[in-house]
């Protein structure tokens, strides 16, 4: 009985890929790129993250150097004063803080821009017949063995969102 379940879910599962398959072949794929940072920040609301991101890393690069000051004689075997432990916590607070609030600013103003972006490339997908849209970055980590040249949309996207 156990046998007979396998066998049936076995040649049901294989129908099934074979089907797919078949699906597959008669409907042709067309697969492009894009950069798809490049293309949020064409976008105004793209730009504004980029000037709040760059301030916030600043911010956070300050934060930072203060705190090193102090995890620097901690890490050389030193302790640090009542005043200088209240500091180091002060800053890792702080620090911690303006990363999150930070990062929900940039995520609230980036917003529009992955919203018009992913709109776009929806509607020059369509337009064009493309079936799958991979951001290009992917290629750049090497996870694509072979693209032809000319796949990528991204000049047609911003002209899209401008």
């Amino acid at each position: 009985m156990k046998k007979t379940l396998i066998l049936l879910l076995t040649v049901f599962a294989l129908a099934f890929v074979a089907s797919a398959t078949l699906t597959a072949q008669d409907q042709p794929t067309k697969v492009v790129f894009i950069d798809s940072q490049r293309v949020i920040a064409a976008h105004p609301a793209g730009q504004q993250a980029a000037e709040l991101q760059q301030q916030a890393q600043e911010e956070i690069d300050s934060l930072r150097a203060d705190l090193d000051v102090l995890v620097a004689k901690l890490n050389s075997g030193q302790q640090l004063s009542t005043e200088e432990r209240e500091r180091f916590d002060a800053l890792q607070r702080s620090l911690q803080a303006v990363q999150q609030q930070r990062a929900q600013e940039i995520a609230t103003v980036s917003q529009p821009a992955i919203d018009a972006v992913n709109a776009a490339i929806e509607e020059v997908a369509l337009e064009n017949g493309y079936t799958i849209v991979l951001d290009g970055e992917i290629a750049q980590r090497g996870l694509v063995v072979y693209a032809q040249e000319g796949l990528d949309i991204t000049e047609q996207v911003i002209e899209r969102i401008r």
